[in-house]
């Protein structure tokens, strides 16, 4: 039985060996720079859109230079998790709390 278990677990260190490889990777490769530059400039073209709309005397709507790239991807499963998570850390705070306080009786 004691086979089975181990090969779960280096199984498992496996897949976050190379997820962790993986992520390692693409923080060289310069990845995520390259996404805040993009954004960067996204940004100084519509500061730039902006002020040639301004000094033209434009009608200005803020809300088209305002880009929402924030994907929602919640369903049922994500909050049964998000409100799982939320139950556990409180009953953990709880229970270090009352820990605490026996632990501060005794000394």
């Amino acid at each position: 039985m004691e086979k089975k278990s181990n090969h779960i677990i280096l199984k498992l260190l496996g897949v976050l060996f190379i997820l962790y490889i993986s992520l390692f990777i693409a923080n060289l490769s310069g990845y995520y720079e390259s996404k805040i530059r993009d954004n960067t400039i996204t940004t100084e073209e519509g500061i730039r859109e902006f002020e040639s709309k301004v000094q033209n005397g434009e009608e200005i709507d803020l809300t088209s230079f305002l880009k929402n790239e924030r994907v929602d991807y919640s369903n049922k499963i994500s909050n049964l998790g998000d409100n799982l998570t939320y139950n556990i850390e409180h009953i953990v705070v709880k229970s270090l709390g009352i820990f605490t306080d026996i632990f501060k009786s005794l000394f």
